[in-house]
């Protein structure tokens, strides 16, 4: 058990002692401000259900506890605001700084034996990966590290579309507009995708023949499916370029053509269960969902073809014939909220016993300062420009700074620095809110960006490679004194597992992203305030401690996002 849980289970034992509740009732947290190392409610249970003043209340327990506080864990107890607030004792300050230095300091074993399946990322072929396909990729990717830190076996799954509306679109512009150069890769693909719907919005026979070419396809026609396979290709080396340079990777990588036949015959299940209906006036099949207090939605057109939302049965299906998962997410946008409340119920109302364990996770959107992108009117920036980009504002900032290593390295640092400042940039935002990204801003080596994580790191790792120290050999002192600069970075060191846990069991990687920006603004505090070259033993070696675990947990911290740090910056 780490130093803070076990500091939250002792305080919550002497609570529960002191206040006659059960321990399960206790809450007990990290209190805003200086309140405290850790703060409990409990004079609030007990003035609702007793009476009393919680003030009063609180005072009365925070005397009690003071002549029952163990040294290994505290050493005073204090009201404030009717919280009972614990302050950390010295030794499990140097208990948690030992443990920080430890590089599986926050693995866990709640996933212990036990599978998830994770979708993420999921491109439609023939449109561009552009920069609003991040936020799914590298949130679901993160997310993937969070719980396989945890004990879980993850499973990561790529669910590409490549059967949909938009590839028959691509096929009827292949075969319309000659005038257009080869389709030879993404930015030209984008060019063909906006004609064919600027084109069908003045001739609407054309609409009729991509639905024909659809019809075409999940028929199995062979010149149609050639055509298809060819924009496949081309959207599939533009995909992995960019997964390649995040630094993505999945187990499996699926198309939805994959399962047109297991959806038909859902489809026909659904109606022989009477859970879906033929619609009298447009012929098409119709999920009966209305029941359960959702829309209806079609499970199969008139001419027999299918859906997303049959295709995405099908999947379901598929995951769980190979996988039994325990546990099941697929994250895509809120504007999908509603589909994935279709899709789980309609899978429960199938019988599929799995469907109270697949779960889906919305996210907001992402706008270019603020401009909402659109692929069909071609307002669209790719996500390899962003990258390339952020790379350049990197290699500009470096130029400008001193530094000895060869520009081989230069290059290496600047890669590594504008891919993790992009992606901190997305992750350190919750799940449901939007973002508006500013290239400029994610990639600043100071603020709340990832550049500024990496730089500290360095500057930590530095201390150590200054004094010619071994991180790997380092030891924590048994006992050490504190002073409030040093207390401040072994406080956020000790809270590093639980915000681990926490990420990984609410899939938020937002909240470990605030943390080390905590950690990382303690640490620079301690910089400025405690030297350690010049420090005289004991203080030397418990600063050379902290460093040394500042720079682990922060590294640690940084891979749990997919983040890497470079050797300097």
């Amino acid at each position: 058990m780490t130093a803070f849980a076990n500091a939250v289970e002792h305080a919550r034992k002497l609570l529960e002692k002191s206040s006659g509740e059960q321990g399960g009732e206790i809450d007990v947290t990290r209190p805003r401000g200086e309140y405290g190392d850790l703060a409990s409610p409990i004079a609030f249970v007990l003035a609702k259900k007793q009476g009393g003043n919680p003030n009063e209340l609180a005072a009365k327990l925070a005397a009690q506890l003071s002549t029952q506080l163990p040294d290994a864990f505290f050493d005073k107890c204090e009201p404030a605001g009717g919280y009972v607030n614990f302050f950390f004792s010295d030794a499990l300050r140097a208990m948690a700084l030992s443990q920080a230095l430890q590089g599986d300091y926050a693995t866990g074993r709640e996933g212990q034996g036990r599978t998830f399946v994770l979708e993420y990322s999921q491109p439609n072929v023939g449109k561009p990966f552009h920069v609003g396909h991040i936020r799914s990729t590298i949130l679901g990717d993160s997310i993937g590290n969070f719980l396989t830190a945890r004990g879980w076996s993850v499973k990561r799954v790529n669910y590409i579309g490549d059967a949909g509306a938009q590839v028959s679109k691509l096929v009827l512009a292949s075969r319309e507009f000659k005038d257009l150069p080869p389709m030879k890769d993404e930015r030209v693909m984008l060019k063909y995708y906006v004609r064919v719907h600027q084109e069908i919005e003045e001739k609407p026979e054309l609409a009729q023949q991509a639905q024909e070419i659809l019809a075409a396809i999940e028929a199995g026609d062979d010149a149609t499916l050639k055509e298809v396979l060819f924009i496949r290709s081309k959207s599939y080396e533009a995909f992995q370029r960019n997964y390649d340079m995040l630094g993505v990777r999945f187990d499996d990588v699926l198309g939805e053509s994959e399962f047109i036949a297991r959806s038909k015959e859902i489809a026909h299940e659904a109606l022989e269960k009477k859970i879906a209906f033929k619609d009298d006036k447009t012929a098409a099949l119709v999920a009966n969902l209305e029941p359960r207090g959702l829309p209806n939605t079609i499970l199969l057109r008139s001419n027999g073809t299918t859906l997303y939302f049959t295709r995405d049965m099908a999947l379901a299906d598929w995951k769980w014939g190979k996988y039994e998962f325990d546990e099941g997410l697929v994250t895509t946008s809120t504007e999908q909220n509603t589909y994935f409340k279709q899709v789980i119920a309609f899978l429960g109302m199938l019988g599929r016993d799995y469907a109270p364990r697949y779960k889906h996770m919305g996210f907001g959107l992402v706008t270019l300062q603020g401009e909402k992108m659109s692929t069909r009117e071609g307002r669209v920036v790719l996500m390899e420009d962003v990258l390339n980009a952020a790379i350049d504002e990197v290699k500009k900032e470096l130029s400008q700074r001193e530094h000895d290593y060869p520009a081989s390295e230069e290059d290496e640092i600047a890669r590594t620095v504008g891919i993790g400042s992009v992606k901190f940039a997305f992750l350190k935002v919750g799940n449901s809110k939007n973002i508006s990204f500013n290239p400029t801003e994610a990639v600043r080596f100071d603020g709340d960006t990832g550049a500024y994580l990496q730089y500290t790191c360095v500057r930590a790792r530095n201390i150590l490679r200054k004094a010619g120290i071994d991180a790997t050999k380092l030891k924590a002192p048994a006992r050490a004194d504190f002073n409030e600069y040093e207390r401040k970075v072994v406080y956020a060191l000790a809270y590093f597992p639980e915000a681990v846990s926490h990420s990984a069991r609410n899939y938020e990687p937002h909240v470990t992203c605030d943390y080390l920006l905590k950690l990382a603004a303690a640490f620079s505090e301690f910089y400025e305030k405690c030297p350690v070259a010049t420090a005289q033993e004991p203080d030397k070696s418990k600063r050379l401690a902290i460093a040394a675990a500042t720079a682990s947990v922060i590294e640690s911290g940084l891979a749990l996002l997919g983040i890497q740090v470079p050797a300097r910056m």
